[in-house]
Protein backbone atom coordinates (compact mmCIF):
# COMPACT_ATOMS: atom_id res chain seq x y z
CA UNK A 1 0.00 0.00 0.00
CA UNK A 2 3.08 2.28 0.18
CA UNK A 3 4.19 2.07 -2.95
CA UNK A 4 0.78 2.55 -4.25
CA UNK A 5 0.18 5.72 -2.08
CA UNK A 6 3.85 7.60 -3.54
CA UNK A 7 2.22 6.75 -7.09
CA UNK A 8 -0.77 8.04 -6.17
CA UNK A 9 0.64 11.41 -4.53
CA UNK A 10 2.62 11.74 -7.76
CA UNK A 11 -0.63 10.94 -9.83
CA UNK A 12 -2.37 13.90 -7.99
CA UNK A 13 0.05 16.07 -8.74
CA UNK A 14 -0.05 15.95 -12.27
CA UNK A 15 -3.61 16.44 -12.07
CA UNK A 16 -3.34 19.32 -9.78
CA UNK A 17 -0.96 20.80 -12.56
CA UNK A 18 -3.69 20.29 -15.40
CA UNK A 19 -6.32 21.06 -13.20
CA UNK A 20 -4.66 24.88 -13.18
CA UNK A 21 -3.81 25.04 -16.73
CA UNK A 22 -7.78 24.60 -17.17
CA UNK A 23 -8.83 27.38 -14.43
CA UNK A 24 -6.13 29.69 -15.62
CA UNK A 25 -7.12 29.41 -19.08
CA UNK A 26 -11.43 29.95 -18.20
CA UNK A 27 -10.59 32.78 -15.88
CA UNK A 28 -8.66 34.83 -18.40
CA UNK A 29 -10.31 33.86 -21.41
CA UNK A 30 -14.21 33.37 -19.90
CA UNK A 31 -14.25 30.22 -21.85
CA UNK A 32 -16.25 27.24 -21.36
CA UNK A 33 -14.93 23.83 -21.77
CA UNK A 34 -15.11 21.08 -24.44
CA UNK A 35 -15.34 17.28 -23.32
CA UNK A 36 -14.81 14.74 -26.10
CA UNK A 37 -15.15 10.96 -24.65
CA UNK A 38 -15.46 7.48 -25.97
CA UNK A 39 -18.75 5.87 -26.55
CA UNK A 40 -18.53 2.42 -24.22
CA UNK A 41 -19.32 2.27 -20.62
CA UNK A 42 -15.93 3.50 -19.68
CA UNK A 43 -16.03 6.47 -21.47
CA UNK A 44 -19.94 7.64 -21.08
CA UNK A 45 -19.15 7.30 -17.37
CA UNK A 46 -15.66 9.54 -17.59
CA UNK A 47 -17.71 11.94 -19.97
CA UNK A 48 -21.11 12.28 -17.27
CA UNK A 49 -18.07 12.63 -14.11
CA UNK A 50 -16.69 15.31 -15.87
CA UNK A 51 -19.87 16.83 -17.10
CA UNK A 52 -21.63 16.95 -13.62
CA UNK A 53 -18.58 18.10 -12.12
CA UNK A 54 -18.54 21.30 -14.46
CA UNK A 55 -22.04 21.69 -13.94
CA UNK A 56 -21.43 21.74 -10.47
CA UNK A 57 -18.98 24.69 -11.23
CA UNK A 58 -21.08 26.67 -13.27
CA UNK A 59 -18.93 26.02 -16.19
CA UNK A 60 -20.54 25.94 -19.29
CA UNK A 61 -19.13 22.87 -20.99
CA UNK A 62 -20.48 20.75 -24.27
CA UNK A 63 -20.00 16.68 -24.92
CA UNK A 64 -18.51 14.90 -28.12
CA UNK A 65 -18.88 11.40 -28.13
CA UNK A 66 -16.47 9.66 -30.80
CA UNK A 67 -16.45 5.86 -31.44
CA UNK A 68 -12.51 6.72 -32.43
CA UNK A 69 -10.13 9.28 -31.74
CA UNK A 70 -8.34 9.12 -35.15
CA UNK A 71 -6.14 11.39 -36.92
CA UNK A 72 -8.74 12.84 -39.09
CA UNK A 73 -10.59 14.09 -35.84
CA UNK A 74 -8.09 15.73 -34.03
CA UNK A 75 -7.19 17.37 -37.56
CA UNK A 76 -10.82 18.65 -37.89
CA UNK A 77 -10.63 19.88 -34.38
CA UNK A 78 -7.56 21.64 -34.40
CA UNK A 79 -8.77 23.63 -37.34
CA UNK A 80 -11.67 25.08 -35.24
CA UNK A 81 -9.54 26.19 -31.64
CA UNK A 82 -8.91 29.19 -33.13
CA UNK A 83 -12.11 30.38 -33.73
CA UNK A 84 -14.28 29.01 -30.27
CA UNK A 85 -13.07 30.42 -26.92
CA UNK A 86 -13.09 26.52 -25.44
CA UNK A 87 -10.53 24.46 -23.46
CA UNK A 88 -10.46 20.99 -24.74
CA UNK A 89 -10.33 17.54 -22.78
CA UNK A 90 -10.06 14.51 -23.86
CA UNK A 91 -10.96 11.39 -21.72
CA UNK A 92 -10.88 7.62 -22.22
CA UNK A 93 -8.56 8.29 -25.41
CA UNK A 94 -5.57 11.16 -26.12
CA UNK A 95 -2.64 9.13 -25.41
CA UNK A 96 -2.37 6.72 -28.62
CA UNK A 97 -2.65 9.90 -30.45
CA UNK A 98 -0.37 12.17 -28.07
CA UNK A 99 1.75 13.01 -31.27
CA UNK A 100 -1.06 14.18 -33.15
CA UNK A 101 -2.02 16.50 -30.60
CA UNK A 102 1.74 17.71 -30.66
CA UNK A 103 1.68 18.36 -34.46
CA UNK A 104 -1.47 19.68 -35.01
CA UNK A 105 -2.59 21.87 -31.82
CA UNK A 106 0.87 22.86 -30.33
CA UNK A 107 2.92 23.05 -33.72
CA UNK A 108 0.35 24.16 -36.30
CA UNK A 109 -2.02 26.02 -34.50
CA UNK A 110 0.74 27.56 -31.21
CA UNK A 111 -2.31 26.17 -29.39
CA UNK A 112 -2.04 24.07 -25.77
CA UNK A 113 -5.27 24.84 -23.90
CA UNK A 114 -6.36 21.41 -23.60
CA UNK A 115 -5.61 18.42 -20.98
CA UNK A 116 -5.58 14.49 -22.19
CA UNK A 117 -6.94 12.19 -19.28
CA UNK A 118 -6.43 8.59 -20.90
CA UNK A 119 -5.54 5.08 -19.30
CA UNK A 120 -4.05 3.67 -22.55
CA UNK A 121 -0.24 3.19 -23.54
CA UNK A 122 0.87 6.24 -24.94
CA UNK A 123 1.61 6.46 -29.10
CA UNK A 124 4.50 4.07 -29.54
CA UNK A 125 4.90 2.36 -25.95
CA UNK A 126 4.54 -1.48 -26.48
CA UNK A 127 4.24 -2.33 -22.75
CA UNK A 128 4.86 -1.00 -19.15
CA UNK A 129 8.38 -2.04 -18.83
CA UNK A 130 9.70 0.79 -21.37
CA UNK A 131 10.01 3.03 -18.35
CA UNK A 132 12.56 5.45 -20.08
CA UNK A 133 10.30 5.66 -23.16
CA UNK A 134 7.78 6.42 -20.74
CA UNK A 135 9.88 8.87 -18.76
CA UNK A 136 10.36 11.01 -21.97
CA UNK A 137 7.06 11.13 -22.94
CA UNK A 138 5.63 12.59 -19.61
CA UNK A 139 8.42 15.29 -19.54
CA UNK A 140 7.48 16.34 -22.94
CA UNK A 141 3.84 16.64 -22.15
CA UNK A 142 3.03 16.98 -18.47
CA UNK A 143 1.53 20.24 -18.56
CA UNK A 144 -1.40 18.63 -20.92
CA UNK A 145 -1.61 14.91 -20.58
CA UNK A 146 -2.04 12.53 -17.53
CA UNK A 147 -1.55 9.01 -17.92
CA UNK A 148 -1.48 6.21 -15.15
CA UNK A 149 1.58 4.90 -16.59
CA UNK A 150 3.64 7.73 -15.83
CA UNK A 151 3.60 6.96 -12.38
CA UNK A 152 3.98 3.09 -12.40
CA UNK A 153 0.07 2.26 -11.84
CA UNK A 154 -1.27 0.17 -14.68
CA UNK A 155 -3.98 1.59 -16.83
CA UNK A 156 -5.59 -1.83 -18.14
CA UNK A 157 -5.93 -2.52 -14.65
CA UNK A 158 -5.64 -0.42 -11.70
CA UNK A 159 -7.55 3.00 -13.35
CA UNK A 160 -10.02 3.31 -15.98
CA UNK A 161 -10.93 6.38 -18.28
CA UNK A 162 -13.69 7.08 -15.52
CA UNK A 163 -11.23 6.44 -12.67
CA UNK A 164 -9.05 9.40 -14.17
CA UNK A 165 -11.70 11.50 -14.67
CA UNK A 166 -12.93 11.24 -11.48
CA UNK A 167 -9.45 11.82 -9.59
CA UNK A 168 -8.93 15.27 -11.79
CA UNK A 169 -12.79 16.10 -10.55
CA UNK A 170 -12.11 15.70 -7.26
CA UNK A 171 -9.05 17.51 -7.20
CA UNK A 172 -10.90 20.22 -9.02
CA UNK A 173 -13.67 19.96 -5.99
CA UNK A 174 -13.56 17.71 -2.81
CA UNK A 175 -17.49 17.53 -3.18
CA UNK A 176 -17.26 15.36 -6.46
CA UNK A 177 -16.36 12.53 -4.20
CA UNK A 178 -20.07 11.15 -4.75
CA UNK A 179 -19.03 10.60 -8.23
CA UNK A 180 -17.13 7.63 -7.20
CA UNK A 181 -19.68 4.97 -8.09
CA UNK A 182 -19.75 6.36 -11.79
CA UNK A 183 -15.94 5.72 -11.87
CA UNK A 184 -16.80 2.06 -10.24
CA UNK A 185 -19.24 2.41 -13.38
CA UNK A 186 -16.67 2.60 -16.03
CA UNK A 187 -13.57 0.74 -14.17
CA UNK A 188 -16.41 -2.46 -14.80
CA UNK A 189 -17.22 -1.60 -18.03
CA UNK A 190 -13.16 -2.41 -18.68
CA UNK A 191 -13.33 -5.57 -17.10
CA UNK A 192 -11.03 -3.89 -14.10
CA UNK A 193 -12.52 -5.98 -11.56
CA UNK A 194 -10.02 -8.85 -12.05
CA UNK A 195 -8.80 -9.61 -8.09
CA UNK A 196 -10.60 -12.68 -6.38
CA UNK A 197 -14.21 -12.47 -6.31
CA UNK A 198 -14.20 -9.56 -8.74
CA UNK A 199 -12.23 -7.19 -6.23
CA UNK A 200 -10.34 -4.12 -7.86
CA UNK A 201 -6.70 -3.12 -7.14
CA UNK A 202 -4.54 0.18 -7.43
CA UNK A 203 -6.67 3.29 -7.55
CA UNK A 204 -9.47 1.68 -8.19
CA UNK A 205 -9.44 0.15 -4.83
CA UNK A 206 -9.02 3.76 -3.23
CA UNK A 207 -11.91 5.12 -5.38
CA UNK A 208 -13.63 2.20 -4.00
CA UNK A 209 -12.95 3.13 -0.47
CA UNK A 210 -14.42 6.50 -1.38
CA UNK A 211 -17.40 4.97 -2.69
CA UNK A 212 -18.04 3.08 0.50
CA UNK A 213 -16.95 6.02 2.89
CA UNK A 214 -19.99 8.40 1.46
CA UNK A 215 -22.57 5.48 1.44
CA UNK A 216 -22.92 4.93 -1.95
CA UNK A 217 -21.92 1.46 -2.88
CA UNK A 218 -22.64 -1.25 -0.59
CA UNK A 219 -20.53 -4.87 -1.68
CA UNK A 220 -21.90 -8.34 -0.86
CA UNK A 221 -20.91 -11.57 -1.93
CA UNK A 222 -23.47 -13.20 -4.42
CA UNK A 223 -23.34 -16.34 -7.17
CA UNK A 224 -21.73 -14.99 -10.09
CA UNK A 225 -24.81 -15.16 -12.52
CA UNK A 226 -26.81 -12.01 -13.76
CA UNK A 227 -28.86 -10.17 -10.91
CA UNK A 228 -31.91 -9.12 -13.67
CA UNK A 229 -31.88 -12.38 -16.05
CA UNK A 230 -34.65 -15.14 -14.51
CA UNK A 231 -32.07 -17.10 -13.43
CA UNK A 232 -32.11 -20.13 -15.39
CA UNK A 233 -31.02 -17.90 -18.52
CA UNK A 234 -28.66 -16.38 -15.87
CA UNK A 235 -27.15 -19.97 -15.89
CA UNK A 236 -27.70 -20.92 -19.47
CA UNK A 237 -26.16 -18.16 -20.79
CA UNK A 238 -23.32 -17.63 -18.18
CA UNK A 239 -19.62 -16.24 -19.89
CA UNK A 240 -17.60 -17.09 -16.90
CA UNK A 241 -18.99 -20.51 -15.61
CA UNK A 242 -19.29 -23.20 -17.83
CA UNK A 243 -21.70 -25.73 -16.80
CA UNK A 244 -21.84 -28.90 -19.58
CA UNK A 245 -25.61 -30.32 -19.17
CA UNK A 246 -26.70 -26.57 -17.84
CA UNK A 247 -24.87 -24.60 -20.66
CA UNK A 248 -26.45 -23.23 -23.09
CA UNK A 249 -30.08 -25.14 -21.69
CA UNK A 250 -32.38 -22.80 -19.93
CA UNK A 251 -34.77 -25.77 -19.77
CA UNK A 252 -32.50 -28.12 -18.16
CA UNK A 253 -30.92 -25.03 -16.10
CA UNK A 254 -34.71 -25.07 -14.44
CA UNK A 255 -35.30 -28.09 -14.14
CA UNK A 256 -32.00 -28.17 -11.99
CA UNK A 257 -32.95 -25.48 -10.10
CA UNK A 258 -36.89 -26.79 -9.11
CA UNK A 259 -34.98 -29.99 -8.14
CA UNK A 260 -33.86 -28.04 -5.06
CA UNK A 261 -36.69 -27.56 -3.77
CA UNK A 262 -36.77 -23.67 -4.15
CA UNK A 263 -40.07 -21.98 -5.96
CA UNK A 264 -38.66 -20.45 -9.05
CA UNK A 265 -41.78 -18.47 -10.16
CA UNK A 266 -42.76 -14.70 -8.27
CA UNK A 267 -46.34 -13.78 -7.98
CA UNK A 268 -46.69 -12.69 -11.49
CA UNK A 269 -45.45 -16.36 -12.79
CA UNK A 270 -42.40 -15.28 -13.95
CA UNK A 271 -38.78 -17.04 -13.24
CA UNK A 272 -37.23 -15.64 -10.27
CA UNK A 273 -34.33 -14.05 -10.55
CA UNK A 274 -31.05 -14.11 -8.35
CA UNK A 275 -32.30 -10.56 -6.77
CA UNK A 276 -35.59 -12.08 -6.01
CA UNK A 277 -34.00 -15.17 -4.03
CA UNK A 278 -33.31 -14.83 -0.20
CA UNK A 279 -29.28 -16.05 1.24
CA UNK A 280 -30.75 -19.29 2.23
CA UNK A 281 -31.89 -19.95 -1.49
CA UNK A 282 -28.72 -18.71 -3.17
CA UNK A 283 -26.64 -21.29 -0.72
CA UNK A 284 -28.75 -24.18 -2.03
CA UNK A 285 -27.86 -23.13 -5.50
CA UNK A 286 -24.19 -22.30 -4.66
CA UNK A 287 -24.04 -25.94 -2.66
CA UNK A 288 -25.54 -27.69 -5.58
CA UNK A 289 -23.73 -25.86 -8.57
CA UNK A 290 -20.32 -27.53 -6.39
CA UNK A 291 -21.63 -30.45 -6.16
CA UNK A 292 -22.45 -30.84 -9.67
CA UNK A 293 -19.11 -29.49 -10.95
CA UNK A 294 -17.00 -31.79 -8.37
CA UNK A 295 -19.05 -35.11 -9.07
CA UNK A 296 -20.45 -35.07 -12.29
CA UNK A 297 -17.32 -32.86 -13.70
CA UNK A 298 -14.42 -33.63 -11.85
CA UNK A 299 -13.52 -29.79 -11.01
CA UNK A 300 -12.16 -29.41 -7.77
CA UNK A 301 -14.71 -27.42 -5.22
CA UNK A 302 -12.03 -24.75 -4.94
CA UNK A 303 -11.43 -24.02 -8.67
CA UNK A 304 -15.98 -23.59 -8.84
CA UNK A 305 -15.87 -21.41 -6.23
CA UNK A 306 -13.36 -19.25 -7.17
CA UNK A 307 -15.60 -18.14 -10.05
CA UNK A 308 -18.79 -18.52 -8.72
CA UNK A 309 -18.89 -16.45 -5.82
CA UNK A 310 -18.05 -12.86 -6.49
CA UNK A 311 -18.08 -9.44 -5.20
CA UNK A 312 -20.99 -7.65 -6.11
CA UNK A 313 -21.06 -3.94 -6.30
CA UNK A 314 -24.43 -2.18 -5.22
CA UNK A 315 -25.75 1.51 -5.56
CA UNK A 316 -27.39 2.16 -2.67
CA UNK A 317 -28.81 5.54 -4.15
CA UNK A 318 -30.29 3.15 -7.08
CA UNK A 319 -33.96 1.34 -6.92
CA UNK A 320 -33.35 -2.72 -5.64
CA UNK A 321 -33.61 -4.64 -8.30
CA UNK A 322 -33.36 -2.08 -11.23
CA UNK A 323 -31.07 -2.29 -14.20
CA UNK A 324 -29.03 0.78 -12.18
CA UNK A 325 -28.97 -0.85 -8.57
CA UNK A 326 -26.01 -3.71 -9.58
CA UNK A 327 -23.17 -1.55 -10.90
CA UNK A 328 -22.50 -3.84 -13.49
CA UNK A 329 -25.98 -4.04 -15.23
CA UNK A 330 -25.57 -0.23 -15.05
CA UNK A 331 -22.51 -0.72 -16.60
CA UNK A 332 -23.88 -3.02 -19.62
CA UNK A 333 -26.51 -0.18 -19.57
CA UNK A 334 -24.47 2.23 -20.65
CA UNK A 335 -22.71 0.47 -22.82
CA UNK A 336 -25.69 -0.34 -24.70
CA UNK A 337 -26.81 3.35 -25.46
CA UNK A 338 -23.18 3.53 -26.83
CA UNK A 339 -22.84 0.89 -28.80
CA UNK A 340 -26.35 1.70 -30.00
CA UNK A 341 -25.38 5.59 -31.06
CA UNK A 342 -27.27 6.85 -27.80
CA UNK A 343 -24.65 7.52 -26.02
CA UNK A 344 -26.16 11.25 -24.99
CA UNK A 345 -28.85 9.33 -23.50
CA UNK A 346 -26.27 7.06 -21.48
CA UNK A 347 -24.35 10.21 -20.50
CA UNK A 348 -27.82 11.63 -18.99
CA UNK A 349 -28.74 8.84 -17.30
CA UNK A 350 -24.69 8.73 -15.31
CA UNK A 351 -25.07 11.86 -14.82
CA UNK A 352 -28.99 11.78 -12.99
CA UNK A 353 -31.46 11.56 -15.12
CA UNK A 354 -33.77 9.12 -13.71
CA UNK A 355 -36.85 10.31 -15.94
CA UNK A 356 -37.21 10.29 -19.89
CA UNK A 357 -33.68 9.00 -20.61
CA UNK A 358 -33.89 6.21 -18.41
CA UNK A 359 -37.13 5.35 -19.49
CA UNK A 360 -36.16 5.48 -23.09
CA UNK A 361 -32.19 3.17 -22.24
CA UNK A 362 -34.90 0.17 -21.72
CA UNK A 363 -36.17 -0.20 -25.12
CA UNK A 364 -32.03 0.09 -26.05
CA UNK A 365 -30.93 -2.27 -23.54
CA UNK A 366 -33.79 -4.97 -25.36
CA UNK A 367 -32.29 -3.79 -28.89
CA UNK A 368 -28.74 -4.29 -27.83
CA UNK A 369 -29.14 -7.44 -26.42
CA UNK A 370 -31.11 -8.79 -29.58
CA UNK A 371 -28.60 -7.22 -32.11
CA UNK A 372 -25.88 -9.24 -29.96
CA UNK A 373 -27.48 -12.52 -29.48
CA UNK A 374 -28.47 -12.10 -33.86
CA UNK A 375 -24.63 -11.79 -34.27
CA UNK A 376 -22.95 -14.25 -32.82
CA UNK A 377 -25.37 -16.52 -33.64
CA UNK A 378 -24.74 -15.60 -37.07
CA UNK A 379 -20.96 -15.87 -36.75
CA UNK A 380 -21.07 -19.57 -35.16
CA UNK A 381 -24.40 -20.63 -38.01
CA UNK A 382 -22.38 -19.50 -40.75
CA UNK A 383 -19.00 -20.35 -39.81
CA UNK A 384 -17.54 -16.22 -40.35
CA UNK A 385 -14.98 -17.07 -37.93
CA UNK A 386 -12.18 -17.71 -40.29
CA UNK A 387 -8.50 -19.17 -39.07
CA UNK A 388 -5.10 -18.24 -39.64
CA UNK A 389 -2.32 -20.21 -37.79
CA UNK A 390 -2.16 -17.93 -35.07
CA UNK A 391 -5.14 -15.53 -35.08
CA UNK A 392 -8.59 -16.01 -36.20
CA UNK A 393 -10.96 -13.58 -37.91
CA UNK A 394 -14.10 -12.12 -38.82
CA UNK A 395 -15.43 -9.53 -41.29
CA UNK A 396 -19.04 -8.16 -39.77
CA UNK A 397 -20.36 -7.45 -43.41
CA UNK A 398 -23.77 -5.92 -43.14
CA UNK A 399 -24.77 -7.90 -40.07
CA UNK A 400 -23.08 -6.50 -36.68
CA UNK A 401 -23.24 -2.76 -36.36
CA UNK A 402 -19.78 -1.04 -36.52
CA UNK A 403 -19.72 0.21 -33.32
CA UNK A 404 -20.73 -3.37 -31.97
CA UNK A 405 -17.87 -5.04 -33.32
CA UNK A 406 -15.53 -5.07 -30.47
CA UNK A 407 -18.45 -5.97 -28.08
CA UNK A 408 -18.69 -9.29 -30.49
CA UNK A 409 -15.26 -9.96 -30.26
CA UNK A 410 -15.00 -9.51 -26.68
CA UNK A 411 -18.16 -11.94 -25.62
CA UNK A 412 -16.55 -14.60 -28.61
CA UNK A 413 -13.20 -14.72 -25.93
CA UNK A 414 -15.30 -14.66 -23.03
CA UNK A 415 -17.35 -17.62 -24.20
CA UNK A 416 -18.10 -21.32 -23.55
CA UNK A 417 -18.77 -22.00 -26.86
CA UNK A 418 -16.68 -24.88 -28.23
CA UNK A 419 -16.25 -23.38 -31.62
CA UNK A 420 -14.42 -21.04 -30.64
CA UNK A 421 -10.62 -21.02 -30.38
CA UNK A 422 -9.43 -19.25 -27.30
CA UNK A 423 -5.62 -20.19 -27.90
CA UNK A 424 -5.56 -17.23 -30.67
CA UNK A 425 -6.50 -13.70 -30.43
CA UNK A 426 -9.60 -12.85 -32.72
CA UNK A 427 -9.64 -9.85 -35.19
CA UNK A 428 -13.21 -8.03 -36.36
CA UNK A 429 -13.53 -5.97 -39.40
CA UNK A 430 -16.19 -4.13 -40.28
CA UNK A 431 -16.37 -1.37 -43.22
CA UNK A 432 -16.11 2.39 -42.03
CA UNK A 433 -19.57 3.77 -43.63
CA UNK A 434 -18.61 6.53 -46.02
CA UNK A 435 -15.07 5.54 -46.01
CA UNK A 436 -13.04 3.21 -47.81
CA UNK A 437 -11.58 1.55 -44.96
CA UNK A 438 -12.24 -1.10 -42.39
CA UNK A 439 -12.15 -0.93 -38.65
CA UNK A 440 -10.36 -3.25 -36.81
CA UNK A 441 -11.06 -4.49 -33.37
CA UNK A 442 -8.91 -7.38 -31.51
CA UNK A 443 -8.77 -8.69 -28.98
CA UNK A 444 -7.04 -11.76 -27.00
CA UNK A 445 -8.04 -14.03 -23.98
CA UNK A 446 -5.86 -13.90 -20.72
CA UNK A 447 -4.10 -17.09 -20.65
CA UNK A 448 -2.53 -15.94 -24.27
CA UNK A 449 -1.57 -12.59 -23.03
CA UNK A 450 -0.03 -13.65 -20.17
CA UNK A 451 2.11 -16.34 -22.66
CA UNK A 452 3.14 -13.24 -24.13
CA UNK A 453 0.37 -11.78 -26.59
CA UNK A 454 -0.07 -7.67 -27.19
CA UNK A 455 -2.55 -6.66 -29.32
CA UNK A 456 -1.90 -3.04 -29.21
CA UNK A 457 2.14 -4.03 -30.22
CA UNK A 458 1.06 -6.55 -32.40
CA UNK A 459 -1.40 -4.29 -34.51
CA UNK A 460 1.28 -1.34 -34.59
CA UNK A 461 3.74 -3.46 -35.91
CA UNK A 462 1.73 -4.99 -37.79
CA UNK A 463 0.66 -2.07 -39.70
CA UNK A 464 4.51 -1.35 -40.27
CA UNK A 465 5.10 -4.50 -41.80
CA UNK A 466 2.16 -3.47 -44.18
CA UNK A 467 3.36 -0.09 -44.81
CA UNK A 468 0.17 1.35 -43.22
CA UNK A 469 0.92 5.02 -41.82
CA UNK A 470 -2.34 4.76 -39.12
CA UNK A 471 -2.71 5.05 -35.66
CA UNK A 472 -3.59 2.20 -33.36
CA UNK A 473 -2.76 0.57 -29.93
CA UNK A 474 -5.06 0.02 -27.25
CA UNK A 475 -4.36 -2.84 -24.29
CA UNK A 476 -1.90 -6.03 -24.62
CA UNK A 477 -5.57 -8.07 -24.39
CA UNK A 478 -7.54 -5.45 -26.52
CA UNK A 479 -6.44 -2.83 -29.40
CA UNK A 480 -7.99 -1.76 -32.56
CA UNK A 481 -7.20 0.75 -35.56
CA UNK A 482 -8.40 1.56 -39.40
CA UNK A 483 -6.93 0.44 -42.38
CA UNK A 484 -7.65 0.12 -46.05
CA UNK A 485 -9.84 -2.11 -47.79
CA UNK A 486 -7.01 -3.03 -49.84
CA UNK A 487 -4.59 -3.36 -47.62
CA UNK A 488 -6.47 -6.02 -45.41
CA UNK A 489 -5.02 -9.10 -46.57
CA UNK A 490 -1.46 -7.92 -45.78
CA UNK A 491 -2.52 -6.57 -43.08
CA UNK A 492 -3.93 -9.84 -41.50
CA UNK A 493 -0.55 -11.64 -42.68
CA UNK A 494 1.25 -9.52 -41.11
CA UNK A 495 -0.62 -10.14 -38.28
CA UNK A 496 -0.36 -13.81 -37.71
CA UNK A 497 3.11 -13.43 -38.27
CA UNK A 498 3.86 -10.93 -35.37
CA UNK A 499 1.95 -12.71 -33.16
CA UNK A 500 3.90 -15.52 -33.77
CA UNK A 501 6.71 -13.76 -33.20
CA UNK A 502 5.28 -12.47 -29.74
CA UNK A 503 4.45 -16.51 -28.53
CA UNK A 504 7.97 -18.07 -30.20
CA UNK A 505 10.44 -15.57 -30.95
CA UNK A 506 10.74 -16.55 -34.41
Amino acid sequence: MDGLKEKFEKFQDALTIVKNEMLDFLINKRASVHIYTHLDADGLSAGAILGKALFREKIPFQITILKQLQRESISKISKNVKSFNKFLIFTDFGSGQYLEFQNELILKENFNSFIVLDHHLPQNISNKEEINQLENIHKKTYQWHVNPYFYGIDGSLEISGAGLSYSFVKVLNEINVDLSSIAIIGAIGDIQNKGSNKSFFGINSLILEDAKKVGLIDIKNDLNFSSIKPLNEAIAYSKEINLPGLTGDVNRSLIFLKTLGILMENSNGNIKTLNELNNEEKQKISSAIIEYSSVKLDIEPSRIIEKLIINRYLLKNEEEGSELYDAAEFSNLLNACGRLNSGSLGIAIAMGDRKKSYQKSHEILLNYKKTLLKSLTWLYDNNKIQQKEYIQYFFAEDVIPETMVGTIASMLVFDNNERFDKSKPIFGLVRVEDENNYKVSARAHEKIVNKGVNLSQAIRDACDESNLDVLGGGHPPAAGTKIPLDKVDIFLENCDTTIRKQLYGK
